[in-house]
C-alpha cells in the first residue's frame, strides 16, 4: 500500500519514494548499531516491546501525509522510525529466540518463523488490496496502524516484558 499511497494518492514521484526508503535504511543502520547495548542495558523484553510501540508510531505518520514537502518530510520520518525500530528489534528478537531454543530445535524454529512471516505476507497483501479497493488506501493504512498497536498492547501485557536475556527462561 505504501508505494501506491506515495505515487498514486500523494502524487509524489519515484525519487521522493526512493528518498523515503533511504531514510528507512538510515534508521535501520542506526537502530542496529545500538541494539546490543540497548538490550544489555534495558533488557531484551522491554527494548523489543518499545520497538513494537515505535513501529505504529512511525506508521501513523504515513496516512497523515499529504503532497508536497511537508508530506515528504512525514514519509521520511515514518520510514526512519520504522527502520530504527526493526534495526533494534530484529537482532534482539533473533538473538532471544536462539538463546531460548534448544540447539536441536534451532533449524525448526527458524524455518517456522520464516514460514509464519511468509504466510503473513501471503495473507496480508491481498487483504490489504481488497481493503484499499473497498475503503481507500489511507483508511487501509490506518487499519494497519491499529493492527500494529494491537500487537504492541499484546506484547506489553505479556510476561515477555520481564525478559532481560535468553538466560531468564528455565530450561
Amino acid at each position: 500500500m505504501y508505494v501506491l499511497f506515495v505515487i498514486d494518492e500523494l502524487g509524489l514521484d519515484a525519487s521522493a519514494l526512493g528518498l523515503s526508503f533511504a531514510f528507512g535504511g538510515v534508521g535501520a543502520v542506526a537502530g542496529s548499531s545500538v541494539a546490543d547495548r540497548a538490550g544489555r542495558r534495558f533488557g531484551m523484553g522491554p527494548v523489543i516491546i518499545g520497538c513494537r510501540w515505535l513501529t505504529p508510531m512511525g506508521y501513523a505518520l504515513i496516512p497523515l501525509a499529504h503532497n508536497g514537502a511537508a508530506g515528504l518530510t512525514l514519509l521520511c520520518s515514518a520510514q526512519f522510525l520504522f527502520g530504527l525500530s526493526i534495526g533494534v528489534d530484529g537482532p534482539l528478537e533473533m538473538g532471544y529466540r536462539q538463546a531460548v531454543t534448544p540447539d536441536r530445535l534451532l533449524g525448526r524454529m527458524n524455518a517456522t518463523m520464516r514460514s509464519l512471516n511468509r504466510a503473513a505476507i501471503v495473507i496480508g497483501a491481498p487483504t490489504g488490496g481488497v481493503l484499499a479497493a473497498w475503503l481507500g488506501i489511507r483508511w487501509t493504512l490506518w487499519i494497519a496502524v491499529i493492527g500494529l498497536l494491537i500487537s504492541a498492547i499484546a506484547f506489553t501485557g505479556s510476561e515477555f516484558r520481564h525478559a532481560r536475556s535468553g538466560a531468564d527462561l528455565p530450561g
